[in-house]
């Protein structure tokens, strides 16, 4: 496996670290998406949407699916009083599309943005293993 392929499976293993963490893997569906491509010099994560809307939050205006709602009360045990579970997930729903979840700009931010903080917290070690991969090339290719 390249230096590469290590930093960024590194940084996938701690963004999902991360959210289980913070109990923000309800189903685990978006964290099991998440995967890299390398491109050159830039590493690029790739994952469901829903990783968009856990990272950067949705703006008022538009709701949610009801079924993603619906589906993610069943998955994190959320139950109706009245037994009506596809009512509770509309009005979640329409809460929602109201007023929006956390978004980077809101007061909740620091709830948000499971990615920077994640960063934040490994890059030191993503960069020294960079450094190492990349002195490994060097070396290799000097004494080649």
């Amino acid at each position: 496996m390249a230096w590469q392929d290590k930093v960024a499976q590194e940084l996938i293993n701690s963004i999902r670290a991360t959210l289980a963490s913070e109990n923000r893997n309800a189903s685990g569906k978006t964290s099991d998406s998440l995967s890299y491509v390398i491109e050159g010099n830039e590493i690029q994560i790739w994952g469901l949407e829903t990783f968009f809307y856990t990272e950067q939050g949705r703006a008022a205006g538009t709701p949610p699916p009801v079924g993603a709602i619906l589906q993610w009360t069943i998955d994190k045990g959320i139950r109706a009083d009245d037994g009506n579970q596809l009512g509770l997930a509309f009005a979640i729903r329409t809460k929602i599309g109201q007023e929006g979840s956390p978004t980077s700009g809101s007061p909740n931010r620091g709830r948000m943005q499971p990615l920077e903080r994640t960063l934040d917290s490994v890059l030191p070690r993503l960069i020294d293993m960079a450094a190492e991969g990349l002195a490994q090339d060097v070396a290799t290719d000097v004494f080649n």
